[in-house]
């Protein structure tokens, strides 16, 4: 009876931080990435899908549907040059809520910044970061 309260709390405290993160971060449905690929074909609807498959975007469970954190993608559209390397760098085991939340906390190796901001500016340290907290996991 009291872990079921509990569960259900613990719940709503998860649902409220995606809510934040949704807010804080534009979250892009399959439509929206599409949208947003100005080389793309019109043939080619669930390109967010194919990026994330090749693993050069993440996206997130969100209200019902595979959510891609827009601070990911350039201008046009396209992944950012450094997110395929970040997102192989870290554990194979984050979940994408994990994957989300590493990405938008300030880190003390990136000056303060935190990894998101580090792929749009193209710092090269964000993958020693990346790599780090791998082998930080480990240990």
């Amino acid at each position: 009876m009291y872990v079921t309260k509990f569960e259900k709390q613990f719940c709503a405290v998860k649902d409220i931080r995606k809510d934040e993160f949704a807010r804080k971060f534009p979250l892009l449905d399959d439509r929206s990435v599409h949208a947003q690929w100005k080389k793309g074909s019109w043939q080619i609807t669930r390109i967010g899908e194919i990026w994330k498959r090749t693993g050069k975007v993440f996206s997130v469970p969100y209200e019902g549907i595979d959510a891609y954190p827009s601070f990911q993608f350039a201008e046009d559209g396209t992944p950012l040059p450094l997110m395929e390397t970040v997102l192989k760098a870290l554990p194979a085991d984050m979940t994408p809520w994990q994957l989300a939340y590493w990405m938008t906390s300030p880190k003390a190796e990136l000056g303060g910044d935190t990894p998101a901001k580090s792929i749009q500016t193209g710092d090269n340290r964000v993958v020693d970061a990346a790599g780090k907290l791998g082998v930080d996991l480990l240990n």
